[in-house]
């Protein structure tokens, strides 16, 4: 037995002597392997030839060891996922990535122009992150639980480079559309003509494809809603190891303002005979015993504060499932407040917007701050200007003043004017309940802004 393989079946026979050879008896070890998913080869050979010599008088033998014994042995290994694993043969290696949003507008986030389009790069460059790590990972496929691209704003130039990325990486691809990205007539899914390696589901009905021993079951949406995932009369499997590929929605653990499309239980995937449920449609990476979403490759809003990851997949041959999260974006998107109370100086400013960025880890992060508390009378903020003088370090800055001057209520009491006039009579009004107080706060606020202005 090889270290490191563990055969399928395995014949010791001897046979008669091929050749007239000078030996006693041949014995011929047979050892097969399961065939690769990609080739009508097998993906492990292995011949064991041991010759027990009785050489003739006349012919002079080369000595040996093994007490006389000659081996010879062939290897042929094709594919790491017939290395030893956890629990012994692996079957299957796959990475499974979901939610990327390809040419994504972000107008629901308030990112036009510049800041919108260098998110979508981002995003293509997330894509080819995932390629290369499927490489380094030796994956022998690749799977994605659709909303690949956004059908409404796909462009003809983002299709091909998804053709030409996949394409080149030179791995089988699997890819259930979602949502975002149906395969209605119109959808680049459907007009383009796709690398031999990548596979899309074009259909809504479960059907399997086998890669190695493994049976991956997908569906992709033929429209953009489908009230009903495709569970609901499936036919229990139990011979073999069946995954689930699908962009659908695990109702035990909907996140909020998530509208569900899909919708699936846990109970019903391994009622149905999965040994796992790659899906998609979740935006934050989370993993259980038999569902998992490898989350958006980047954060796509303000809100999706969770884990971005890949999923590597390992697929035992007894059909035991060991699933990885992997974190894969460079972004994050962050909302923080700073309170610019008693700063006097756009140098106090950019030193908070410093210290909030080491503080909290924000290097690279797409950042919208809001600026609260009352500044001084002297600090006069330019937002705009504020964003380009403060943004090293960040992906993106973005800057909302919500702060108030500072205004000194005892000098404006002093003044022979209007203005003092309005100041004192409202102060006189300050010595009610403590809700009189604040409402008068913020009417003195407002009228002095007022003369400001």
């Amino acid at each position: 037995m090889v270290r490191g393989f563990t055969p399928v079946r395995r014949a010791i026979s001897p046979v008669v002597n091929p050749g007239g050879l000078p030996c006693s008896r041949v014995w011929i070890l047979r050892i097969r392997a399961p065939r690769s998913p990609f080739s009508n080869e097998p993906t492990l050979t292995l011949s064991l030839d041991a010759v027990i010599a009785a050489p003739a008088d006349s012919e002079q033998t080369q000595p040996n060891l093994y007490n006389g014994r000659c081996f010879r042995a062939c290897l042929c290994h094709r594919a790491r996922h017939n290395s030893r694993g956890y629990g012994g043969f692996v079957a299957l290696r796959l990475l499974h990535f979901a939610d990327l949003h390809l040419d994504r507008s972000f107008a629901s986030e308030r990112l036009y122009g510049v800041g919108a389009q260098r998110r979508r790069e981002d995003l293509r460059a997330a894509l080819q992150r995932i390629v290369e790590r499927a490489r380094e990972a030796q994956v022998n496929l690749i799977t994605c639980g659709g909303d690949l691209f956004e059908h409404d704003h796909v462009t003809r130039d983002t299709a091909s480079f998804i053709v030409q990325t996949l394409g080149d990486a030179g791995l089988p691809l699997l890819i259930a559309p979602g949502h975002a990205d149906p395969a209605v007539p119109s959808s680049p899914y459907r007009y383009l003509r796709w690398p031999e390696n990548v596979t899309v589901a074009t259909h809504e009905e479960l059907r399997p494809y086998r890669y190695a021993d493994v049976n991956i079951w997908t569906a992709g949406f033929m429209r953009s809603d489908v009230p009903e995932a495709s569970l609901r009369d499936f036919a229990r499997r139990e011979d073999g190891t069946h995954l689930l590929l699908l962009h659908a929605s695990d109702m035990s653990q909907v996140p909020q303002d998530v509208t569900p499309y899909k919708p699936i239980l846990p109970a019903q995937v391994q009622e149905a005979g999965f040994r796992h449920a790659l899906l998609g449609h979740y935006h934050d990476a989370r993993t259980s015993e038999s569902i998992t979403y490898p989350g958006s490759p980047e954060p796509l809003g303000w809100n999706e504060f969770g884990r971005h990851c890949t999923a590597l997949l390992t697929i035992g041959d007894d059909g035991n499932v060991q699933v990885l999260l992997e974190d894969i974006n460079l972004r994050q998107f962050a909302q923080e407040t700073i309170d610019i109370s008693g700063m006097t100086s756009l140098d106090h400013v950019r030193d908070a917007v410093m210290a909030m960025r080491e503080e909290k880890h924000l290097d690279g992060g797409v950042i919208r701050a809001t600026l609260t508390g009352e500044r001084a009378h002297s600090l006069v903020l330019d937002p705009q200007a504020l964003s380009k003088e403060c943004s090293d370090g960040f992906a993106y800055l973005e800057f909302r003043d919500h702060s108030r001057v500072s205004h000194d209520l005892d000098a404006a009491a002093q003044e022979f004017t209007s203005r003092g006039e309005m100041v004192r009579k409202l102060v006189d009004h300050k010595q009610g309940s403590r809700q009189e107080e604040q409402a008068v706060g913020r009417a003195l606020q407002l009228a002095l802004d007022a003369f400001d202005e």
